[in-house]
């Protein structure tokens, strides 16, 4: 408001000084005393108007940042306080908290960034009301909890955890986790996660809450070394728009085919190929990586498509993998003569201007983006610092993809057994509901309980009763199709969904599993055991339209199994007491 006033001061000021010139040009000559005199008004004028100005403009400036810390090399305002990155920064803390709270419905989490000046954490993401505004950074507890991810329990601990969180009625079973966020090697932030009981907070999740840590540390890093990278901001805000579109659920090809579109409006080039390593898990380390693969190619086509193999070594596609060091040169072959392109068999190329740098993933060459020409007209070096900008950049990229992929399996699927957890069948029943409505299909329900698996844990152990879980679930996996769902329910409860079928039809497979199973000689440490298991099956939308009921039906059907006897399985019908049928 001060700023508004003083504007309009100015204006008004202004006003006055340019009548003061107007007059002083039209004086007449016999006036000369009066001439002298607005001659120094209006150098005064001048001097006060001058004075006022940067009064005003400073009014209407952004302020400097405050120095940082010295001991904090890295403040979060330098990125939040562009536009462009503070929405890809928002947007990734956004995804962190969202995974958060799939990895365990009961589960709250808030991102916390420290203050280098104030030397405080303050809440950067989360509900406000249920965690505090601000946290020391000079609590000494609070620090070993960071450092070391270690689970925060309320009974242990009530005077730290009323400086966390908002006073309630606890019941002394919650817990909490801490997942650090650094940057340079520094901490600068933590993921806070309560849970409502400690016992729900598995080692599987604590893993995965670590990562979501160093998802968001991988993240912030690489925003502020785009922040820093000389370009100008209709290029860097391309490449953060390309950042921001990102779709990490899709799978990797889709990232390689948004940096196409990246690399077209930055370069002109005859041919451009992005190759990464690929991964095999041979029984010697140094044989990893020995062999790249081609994941995206543009402009003028050869016999080196998407999906072709080539060796990393002697390649000039494979150079800044190996050694790390990016290529410019006008003739490859003069420069490079003891290599090929691809591979030594290759047909000859009319290349000759090369640019090429590598992919970087984790600090490590994970691959190379390389541009030819036909002709020998030199990239430049300009040109070459924005290809390994964008080199680092997809490196980025894909981390997130893969890290978010590995996030997102344990937000999703049973730690245990690898099926998908009880939380995520639900969801995707619901969307499979929905198609087979969509498309007016059938589907079938299948539930299925191991046959006294209380006494494999009792006689055998916990560790074999595990090893029976994780077999069965493959038993079960190794009988159904890629599109069918299957989920650990709950303990030794499996779910099944087989999609666009009916309950007659999905019998066989149903019956298959049972036996399958029966017949399996389950063998660990010399010990050998063997296992039955019980199923019911409904049906969609014959029995009913209801989720919550189509899972009853299957349950009870399952239930009249086990009153059999077990080891088969029972189809609902509408009188389920006085029709089931056990086949």
């Amino acid at each position: 408001m001060a700023s508004n006033d003083n504007l309009q001061l100015f204006s008004k000021a202004l006003t006055v000084f340019c009548f003061i010139v107007f007059i002083y040009f039209f004086i007449p000559d016999s006036l000369s005393t009066f001439s002298n005199l607005l001659k120094y008004l209006i150098i005064i004028a001048t001097i006060v108007i001058l004075m006022f100005y940067n009064k005003v403009l400073g009014e209407f400036t952004i302020p400097e940042l405050p120095s940082q810390n010295p001991s904090i090399s890295f403040d979060i305002s330098t990125i939040k306080s562009k536009n462009s990155t503070k929405d890809l920064y928002e947007n990734l803390t956004s995804l962190v908290i969202a995974t958060g709270t799939s990895i365990n419905p009961n589960c709250k989490s808030a991102i916390y960034i420290i203050d280098p000046i104030k030397q405080v954490f303050t809440l950067q993401e989360g509900k406000a009301g249920e965690f505090a505004d601000v946290i020391s950074a000079g609590n000494i507890q609070i620090k070993k909890y960071i450092d070391q991810n270690k689970k925060l329990h309320q009974k242990d601990h009530p005077d730290i955890w009323s400086e966390l969180f908002f006073g309630q009625n606890w019941r002394g079973s919650e817990c909490a986790i801490f997942s650090p966020i650094k940057l340079h090697g520094n901490i600068a932030g933590f993921i806070l996660t309560s849970i409502d009981h400690f016992t729900d907070a598995t080692d599987n999740e604590m893993n995965t809450f670590k990562k979501m840590g160093e998802f968001v540390s991988f993240g912030l890093e690489n925003l502020e070394s785009l922040d820093k990278h000389i370009l100008g901001e209709d290029s860097k805000s391309l490449i953060l728009e390309i950042l921001f579109n990102l779709d990490y659920k899709s799978d990797a090809q889709n990232i390689f085919n948004q940096f196409k579109y990246l690399l077209r409006t930055f370069f002109q080039y005859d041919r451009i190929t992005v190759s990464v390593r690929k991964e095999t898990e041979n029984r010697r380390k140094h044989d990893k990586g020995v062999i790249s693969i081609i994941k995206l190619t543009d402009g003028e086509k050869d016999e080196f498509v998407e999906g072709t193999e080539f060796p990393t070594n002697g390649s000039l596609h494979g150079l800044p993998v190996v050694n790390g060091i990016s290529i410019i040169t006008s003739d490859w072959r003069n420069s490079h003569p003891n290599i090929s392109r691809f591979k030594s068999s290759e047909s000859e190329s009319n290349y000759k201007s090369v640019i090429a740098a590598p992919i970087i993933i984790e600090g490590e060459c994970r691959g190379s983006i390389v541009l030819e020409r036909f002709e020998e007209r030199s990239f430049t070096s300009s040109e070459l610092k924005d290809l390994e900008l964008i080199g680092q950049v997809l490196g980025s990229a894909l981390h997130w993809r893969y890290e978010y992929e590995k996030i997102h399996n344990n937000a999703t699927h049973d730690g245990l057994s690898g099926l998908l957890n009880h939380q995520t069948f639900k969801e995707r029943f619901n969307d499979e509901i929905q198609r087979a409505a969509r498309f007016q299909q059938k589907m079938a329900v299948m539930m299925f309980d191991l046959d006294k698996f209380k006494n494999v844990n009792d006689t055998l152990g916990h560790q074999y009763g595990d090893y029976v879980i994780q077999t069965t679930a493959k038993i079960m996996i190794d009988n159904v199709r890629a599109v069918d769902v299957v989920a650990r329910y709950g303990g030794e409860e499996f779910a099944i969904i087989l999609i666009n079928t009916t309950a007659a039809m999905s019998n066989m497979v149903a019956q298959r599993i049972v036996d399958n199973i029966a017949d399996y000689e389950f063998s660990m440490d010399g010990v050998e055991a063997r296992l039955t298991i019980s199923g019911g099956m409904s049906e969609y939308p014959t029995h009913t339209e209801s989720i919550r009921e189509l899972i009853e039906f299957a349950d009870k059907a399952m239930y009249a199994t086990k009153k059999q006897n077990g080891n088969g399985i029972t189809i609902h019908q509408n009188k389920l007491n006085e029709d089931d049928s056990i086949s």
